[in-house]
């Protein structure tokens, strides 16, 4: 479950596919799944109700040996208290650590309870896969993550980090497989777009 901007969706569709080539299915019933993986929001206070929410509403439904893990800003932002106020949590993962999300699937299996909430100093991802979740036609691209202006009515520099650019040729990679894939309108997404490529 993908909640929030369309940079969350991004980061879902990479987990997804991250999943995917590691042997995990995507199930669609969430009381069917083995294992959901809800990526959050937190940076207003509807979204931050909307993602504890959701949460709760899996907790309540969860299935025996079914595993819920947090992902996401709400996740990076309040760690592992989430876990204390909401035991049936089985793993949460931050903004900086989606590309670990098959070993905390694992982890969370074995009943370590995992937590991975750091940011890395690289730059942005270069080209994962991912799985399109958009109308075939549409597609986003994420060319830059995190901020660092510290605005004192924002908290993304502390939910996804400093500014960090993917590089041109990641880019143009990732742009000519979503238009292989058929998409004919590319949506260039980040925290700060006009900040690309300065850092």
């Amino acid at each position: 479950m993908s909640l929030g901007c369309a940079k969350n969706l991004v980061d879902t569709e990479v987990m997804i596919a991250t999943l995917a080539s590691k042997g995990w299915k995507l199930e669609s019933d969430a009381d069917r799944a083995d294992t959901v993986v809800i990526n959050t929001c937190a940076f207003i206070d509807p979204a931050k109700a909307e993602s504890t929410q959701a949460i709760l509403d899996q907790a309540t439904r969860k299935q025996p040996r079914q595993q819920l893990i947090v992902a996401g800003c709400l996740a990076q932002r309040y760690g592992t208290q989430l876990r204390s106020l909401i035991p049936e949590i089985d793993g949460i993962v931050g903004t900086g650590a989606y590309a670990g999300i098959a070993d905390v699937l694992e982890e969370a299996q074995a009943g370590r309870a995992p937590v991975r909430l750091h940011f890395d100093a690289e730059p942005v991802h270069d080209f994962l896969p991912r799985l399109v979740t958009t109308p075939r036609a549409t597609a986003y691209l994420k060319i830059a993550e995190g901020c660092d202006h510290p605005c004192t009515f924002c908290i993304i520099p502390k939910l996804r980090g400093a500014f960090r650019s993917r590089g041109l040729d990641s880019i143009c990679a990732e742009a000519s497989a979503l238009v292989d894939g058929g998409a004919k309108e590319l949506i260039l997404i980040a925290q700060d777009t006009s900040m690309w490529g300065r850092d």
